[in-house]
């Protein structure tokens, strides 16, 4: 699973579009970017609770 797109809209999304254009064009799969560590670990965390929150989806609809 890759994310094949992101939209973030308001005030101070900056840091969250890179994270987002860096994920799309690379084809980072979730699995990956999971992995991944904010240099500064703010707004942009909303990645690893994404992450987690797909994984806690997948792990129920496969229960």
């Amino acid at each position: 699973m890759i994310v094949l797109g992101a939209g973030p809209v308001g005030s101070g999304v900056s840091e969250l579009l890179h994270a987002a254009t860096i994920a799309v064009v690379g084809e980072v799969p979730l699995t990956r970017l999971r992995h991944a560590i904010a240099p500064f670990p703010t707004v942009s965390e909303i990645w690893v609770f994404l992450v987690a929150a797909y994984r806690r989806q997948r792990e129920q609809s496969h229960a």
